[in-house]
């Protein structure tokens, strides 16, 4: 900024005005004859003053400039000129997908997954199953495989469109009861749990063990990735009707 500064002095001095008439012992002369102009009257001059020469900054000790009057009245007039400043921020901003900072599963996480699994066997919801099972999602279970008479330590739903499908297939369990999550890893979880098949059913004990991945790093990304599940099949067969070894073999 630049400032620009101008100051203006003016100074007034008293004057002093002499009577025109003499002592008021003496008569007053007599009035001049007619046609006569009269004598010229002097005025009193008017004395000049000197131009004060010294900068406002310049003053004796009392106050007043140097080489004025004592009572001359300074009048000073200031003048500022400003410029404003103007500051410009930048805020960068990424246009890529959100991710967190959450690499481990906590037991509010693990029970999230646990029961939306648990609601995905007892009242299938698709909308459910594309938020909690991951696209590269697979199951194995060697009881499954045995009662379906397929080939032992394979996978044994190898999509999650194979899940999705035959969940909408085999219809819904009557009952599928956590029994305990016994185990939270950091990306594992083992729980136990009981099924009835249909009301009246002997209850199925069975354990799962879910290995989970993350969408994008937070709290609401978990997914299933891979469930691994056994249980008592012997009498899962029992139940459905079924005898072993089959009839027949």
């Amino acid at each position: 900024m630049k400032f620009f500064t101008v100051a203006a002095l003016s100074a007034f001095a008293g004057l002093a005005v002499a009577t025109p008439f003499g002592p008021p012992q003496r008569p007053p002369p007599p009035p001049p004859p007619p046609g006569f102009p009269g004598r010229p009257t002097t005025k009193p001059s008017t004395p000049t003053l000197p131009t004060p020469t010294g900068s406002p900054a310049s003053s004796s000790a009392a106050g007043h400039p140097s080489g004025s009057d004592p009572h001359t009245t300074a009048a000073v007039t200031t003048t500022t000129s400003y410029v404003p400043t103007t500051t410009t921020t930048t805020i960068s901003t990424s246009t890529g997908p959100y991710h967190g900072t959450v690499t481990c599963l906590n037991d509010a996480s693990a029970d999230y997954l646990v029961t939306g699994f648990q609601s995905l066997l007892t009242a299938f919801d698709n909308s459910t199953a594309e938020a909690l099972i991951a696209n590269d999602f697979t199951d194995w279970s060697d009881s499954i495989n045995w009662l379906a008479g397929g080939v032992l330590g394979t996978v044994t739903i190898a999509s999650k469109a194979d899940f999705e499908n035959g969940q909408v297939q085999l219809g819904n369990l009557y009952q599928y009861n956590i029994l305990k999550i016994d185990a939270v890893a950091c990306k594992t979880i083992a729980y136990r749990w009981s099924a009835v098949i249909f009301p009246g059913a002997k209850p199925v004990q069975g354990i799962n063990i879910i290995y989970a991945s993350n969408l994008n790093d937070t709290q609401e990304g978990w997914q299933i990735e891979t469930n691994y599940s056994e249980f008592n099949s012997g009498l899962w067969l029992e139940v459905l009707g079924g005898s072993f070894p089959p009839a027949g073999s």
